[in-house]
């Protein structure tokens, strides 16, 4: 596992920042898809009636690319040392000495930097200020 200083993590984020909204838009388009897909399914079995005929082309799969795009991230955060909590969010935590003990200084989307740490245990919502 990687451990990063601060200095070291905060270097990284202007990299990570366009990744993490990427990741985050492909996540709310895979739900939107799956909520679309939840409404179809409802509709078609609620009268009975196919959506389309038995023979009609299909276009592709709409969620390839979100999916496509997730698997991406997802893979170049890991190559940083850096672990995905939340998509949907962009929260993120990288590994970091503190005290002698491994813990993870917190980002998520939004933020202007890293102001935050928890214990490995607790997650966001043992956040504490970096001062405490």
């Amino acid at each position: 596992m990687r451990l990063f200083t601060l200095e070291e993590a905060r270097a990284l984020l202007p990299e990570l920042l366009p990744l993490l909204e990427e990741l985050r838009q492909a996540v709310l388009r895979l739900r939107a898809i799956e909520a679309a897909r939840s409404a179809a399914a409802r509709g078609a079995t609620a009268d009975g009636h196919d959506l389309e005929p038995p023979f009609a082309v299909t276009p592709a799969d709409p969620a390839e690319g979100p999916i496509e795009t997730v698997r991406l991230a997802s893979r170049v955060l890991q190559e940083h040392g850096v672990e995905l909590k939340d998509p949907a969010q962009g929260l993120i935590d990288f590994p970091h000495l503190r005290d002698g003990r491994t813990v993870y200084l917190c980002f998520r989307l939004g933020e202007p930097t890293i102001q935050y740490w928890h214990e490995l245990h607790t997650g966001f919502a043992g956040r504490r200020p970096l001062d405490s």
